[in-house]
């Protein structure tokens, strides 16, 4: 019965947070804890056990994006058909990036609608996990450049800022809605703009 209980507490989680990407979406951003109950099919008792605020549930729901988008960049690794036999660093740089704008694409449209008062550089000082995991897999790809000779010494936490303030999802939500770019077009000219703004020699994607 525990084990059911668990498993029934975990299914309802996911479908609250589901119903919060569902509610953002269409931009209902002042949602109540009934409402996100209502949507996600869960009871409203069940909802506020899991989510005693709004701003909770929209905190669990940005969770689940980064936790995604670094799972995706944890399958990009040498095996991966796409680097090079010697594992190219720039080859890594350009397949994170498209991961990146694959990955905005799913979430980005709600998760533009959160955002902390606080810096990104403000976050990793007080050791807010998520952020500190996104800094450290993004710094890694870096130094691989700068090791390989492909981009100059960098400042490597000010290159990660940089990186994740173009790719940030207002950015790719913005190309994507607006300027009816494809995930294609969006990646190659934001990693153009990483690239060029790092000093990443090649950093184009190839087609």
């Amino acid at each position: 019965m525990a084990v059911n209980t668990r498993s029934d507490a975990q299914r309802s989680r996911v479908l609250l947070v589901d119903g919060v990407h569902t509610l953002l979406r269409t931009g209902r951003v002042g949602f109540s804890i009934p409402e996100l109950a209502a949507v996600s099919g869960v009871g409203v008792a069940t909802a506020y056990r899991h989510f005693p605020t709004p701003q909770d549930a929209m905190a669990a729901f940005h969770r689940r994006a980064i936790t995604q988008l670094l799972e995706a960049f944890s399958q990009i690794g040498p095996g991966d058909p796409n680097i090079g036999p010697r594992g190219d660093s720039l080859d890594r740089f350009r397949l994170f990036c498209a991961a990146w704008v694959e990955q905005s694409m799913q979430w980005g449209s709600a998760v533009r609608y959160i955002r902390s008062s606080s810096g990104f550089i403000e976050r990793l000082a007080g050791g807010d996990e998520a952020i500190t995991d996104l800094h450290d897999i993004l710094a890694g790809v870096l130094a691989a450049l700068v090791d390989d000779g492909r981009a100059p010494d960098l400042d490597i936490t000010y290159a990660v800022l940089l990186w994740i303030t173009i790719f940030d999802e207002r950015v790719v939500y913005d190309l994507a809605e607006h300027r009816r770019w494809s995930a294609a077009e969006i990646c190659e000219h934001l990693t153009r703009a990483v690239a060029g703004a790092l000093g990443v020699g090649g950093g184009v994607p190839r087609g």
